[in-house]
């Protein structure tokens, strides 16, 4: 698919304010000639930082294709716990369908996209039932993690790979390790303290074990060069999905790294429209 719209932005717009903390969510609408669809994004940020203004030619390069996008901020693990972070995804999906005439998309139309940490919440809006307003057509996911438990401990990135400069000037919240530990991110999402995280806890963080024939289809890339989340996640949860009856693709990018500029090309954002193109 070519890129081939003008983009108006709808910045700041608050969607929820759970226990008095306001979210808001920025628009990226292409000018078409009818209302297009809608992907929501959730950004990455191991759970605890991250911002819906990040990777911004991410977000308006696929608008271009005709997709309208609505970047959302969410709660973080250490403020509030797993579903938090999900029920806020629901919130932001139901303002999309009753605003989206507003703003000129179509708001029934609706999928959702993350990458990393957002991947991994997308996985779960895609495969977790929810209210009435909430369901997604499709989902994207960028080198998101899947499975938590011990059964995907062998999907360990190659040490010798370099962490992205991106990664290791990334702020963590105050009172944390620089850089948390994956465990201690992980018993935060669980909302127990670390020494308490059980199996039990990470099979209940983890969208693989909520996979059913049902699924909505799945877009899943990941780099092979990915220092901090194996491919081998991406390829996991695709072959779960199958295996379950549902519809699920992957895409590698050779040499890739985590957040690596390579997912921002308008080839890989081409890859992403044409596979919403015909399902939303």
């Amino acid at each position: 698919m070519s890129a081939r719209f003008a983009v108006r932005l709808v910045p700041d717009l608050l969607y929820a304010a759970p226990g008095g903390t306001e979210l808001r969510l920025d628009l990226h609408i292409p000018l078409t000639e009818s209302p297009p669809p809608v992907v929501l994004y959730l950004h990455g940020g191991g759970w605890l930082t991250g911002s819906r203004a990040d990777h911004p030619q991410r977000l308006t390069r696929l608008a271009r294709h005709g997709v309208a996008v609505a970047s959302a901020d969410y709660r973080f693990a250490h403020r509030a716990p797993f579903p938090a972070q999900l029920d806020d995804a629901r919130a932001a999906l139901r303002r999309l369908r009753r605003e989206g005439p507003a703003h000129g998309f179509d708001g029934g139309r609706a999928g959702v996209w993350g990458a990393s940490a957002g991947a991994h919440l997308a996985a779960h809006l895609a495969l977790t039932p929810g209210p009435p307003g909430t369901a997604v057509r499709a989902m994207v996911g960028f080198f998101g993690t899947y499975d938590l438990t011990s059964a995907a401990a062998h999907l360990r990135p190659d040490p010798g790979l370099p962490l992205p400069a991106a990664l290791r000037d990334t702020a963590w919240p105050a009172g944390l390790p620089d850089p948390p530990a994956t465990r201690l991110r992980q018993a935060l999402l669980a909302g127990v303290p670390e020494a308490e995280l059980t199996e039990e806890h990470l099979a209940a963080l983890s969208p693989l074990t909520r996979v059913h024939r049902d699924a909505p289809p799945m877009l899943l890339l990941h780099g092979t060069g990915d220092a901090v989340t194996a491919p081998g996640q991406s390829l996991r949860m695709a072959e779960a999905v199958r295996a379950a009856g549902g519809h699920a693709e992957t895409v590698l990018l050779p040499g890739a790294n985590h957040e690596d500029p390579a997912f921002d090309t308008d080839p890989a954002l081409s890859a992403v429209a044409a596979f919403l193109a015909g399902r939303l």
